[in-house]
């Protein structure tokens, strides 16, 4: 009796630690499918041969396959290069784990995915690899910006570079003025000549003077749109602003068929503000419109500048018909690095620097855009 006894409290004390265990291992569980299921990152599990037996939520949204579109297949169909994969599953298989700083995966849409990743190898209790657990963070918008970072650097030593040699070819310039000068002098006074000749010489002599003072203004802007950026108000007609911007864009129009049009509020339009700096957002508005209407093509182009006076403010505005700006880019338009151009085409600066300066101006930007239709964008500044 006393032993059937004792098996019976045995018994009762194997039942209870049994049901305390699976307590435990239901909690272990629940706590792992939090993980998976609040995780940003792709957590994924695989047998020995590579086919994932689960896959969390955050590596659905990476990726963006649902879990019955992966289910049952390999991981490796998923990378970018599958060989290099394998030959990283391989290296966990043999090692118990590894990490690569960047691995290739391609998304269902079919952009590249960037991620970082690690890969540990699972055993059994006799020691038997039963499979691999991989945990991947999406990496791809730090590597934009790595690359962004690295493209404004070159822009920043281009400008570097553009403003020495502007400043080199100041010189020349000089030399070559006064020469034009003395030589109409020379022309003046020189006898023997016929009027023909004269007059011929004359006019080469203003064409050489005229096209100095244009490069030499085209340079003195350069460097003034190439210095600091620290604001300097003054009082000046933002029309005039307006007309030297189009002066500065003369080589971007001179090869297209753009027409400019200009809707000035009558008489001048003075405002207390940074003539330089709103230049520089001028000449991205209108050189965005430029692109615009070109890509566009055919047709009528036409890009319209317009003032506005009001009791506190200037409303200045660009309008273009180009090819607008797609309704899903136009929250993002101002955000640092985005583009909507092609790669190699646009930094992504623009438009977001040019937020910066309005609003250090004491103004504010706005836009309207239809894609096929055109763009406009608005810069309202506080007048004098």
């Amino acid at each position: 009796m006393e032993s059937n006894s004792s098996l019976l409290a045995e018994l009762k004390k194997l039942t209870r630690d049994l049901a305390s265990h699976k307590i435990e291992l239901e909690q272990a569980r629940g706590y792992l499918q939090c993980i998976l299921q609040n995780s940003t990152d792709m957590i994924f599990a695989t047998d020995v041969d590579g086919i994932l037996l689960s896959f969390s939520k955050g590596g659905e949204k990476v990726l963006g396959y649902s879990w019955e579109e992966v289910a049952g297949r390999r991981i490796n169909d998923f990378a970018e290069d599958p060989v290099s994969f394998g030959h990283f599953m391989a290296s966990s298989q043999e090692e118990g784990s590894a990490v690569a700083l960047d691995v290739h995966f391609q998304h269902k849409e079919g952009k590249t995915i960037h991620c970082h990743a690690s890969l540990m190898s699972l055993t059994n209790r006799e020691g038997q690899r039963v499979g691999t657990v991989g945990v991947c963070r999406d990496i791809t918008l730090w590597k934009k910006l790595q690359d962004d970072l690295i493209q404004v650097d070159r822009l920043a030593e281009i400008g570097r570079i553009a403003a020495g040699v502007a400043h080199e070819i100041n010189n020349p310039l000089a030399v070559i003025n006064e020469a034009s000068g003395w030589a109409g002098e020379v022309v003046g006074d020189a006898r023997g000549l016929s009027s023909d000749d004269r007059r011929e010489l004359e006019e080469s002599i203003e064409k050489i003077s005229a096209h100095t003072r244009r490069c030499s203004n085209i340079t003195h802007k350069l460097l003034d749109f190439a210095r600091d950026s620290a604001t300097t108000k003054r009082e000046f007609d933002i029309h005039e602003v307006l007309k030297e911007t189009i002066d500065f864009l003369t080589p971007e129009l001179k090869h297209t068929s753009i027409e400019i049009d200009f809707n000035f509020a009558g008489g001048p339009l003075s405002v207390n503000s940074d003539p330089r700096l709103l230049e520089q957002v001028f000449v991205n508005f209108i050189t965005n419109a430029i692109h615009a209407v070109l890509e566009k093509g055919g047709g009528e182009r036409r890009i319209e500048i317009r003032t506005i006076k009001t009791n506190s403010e200037a409303e200045i505005s660009v309008k273009d018909n180009g090819v607008g700006i797609p309704e899903e880019a136009q929250a993002k338009i101002f955000d640092l690095f985005y583009t909507t151009k092609p790669p190699g085409k646009g930094t992504g600066l623009g438009l977001s620097i040019c937020q910066n300066i309005v609003r250090k101006l004491e103004g504010d930007i706005s836009f309207e855009s239809k894609a096929g239709v055109g763009s406009t964008f608005t810069v309202r500044i506080p007048i004098s």
